[in-house]
């Protein structure tokens, strides 16, 4: 990915956040938190069923848990590619 790419990306994550802290009246601080923690919620419970599990491993990541950003990349890419 190329400099422009990754502006353009990381331009877009603080929009996503921003649009979603100004709707629900928070911090952009606050958004990214209560995101990871749902993904970390979802990535370490126990009983998960095997759609889950597929969706999870399907995600791209630097990490065990991927970030919020990396989240959201990928399923951004899945719903434009489908």
């Amino acid at each position: 990915m190329c400099w422009r790419e990754r502006w353009y990306t990381d331009m877009s994550m603080r929009s996503i956040y921003r649009k979603v802290a100004k709707k629900h009246g928070v911090s952009v601080t606050e958004v990214r938190k209560d995101m990871q923690a749902a993904i970390d919620y979802a990535y370490q419970k126990s009983d998960k069923s095997e759609s889950e599990k597929m969706m999870q491993k399907s995600i791209p990541r630097k990490e065990k848990i991927p970030t919020a950003e990396e989240f959201i990349k990928a399923v951004a890419h899945t719903i434009k590619n489908t």
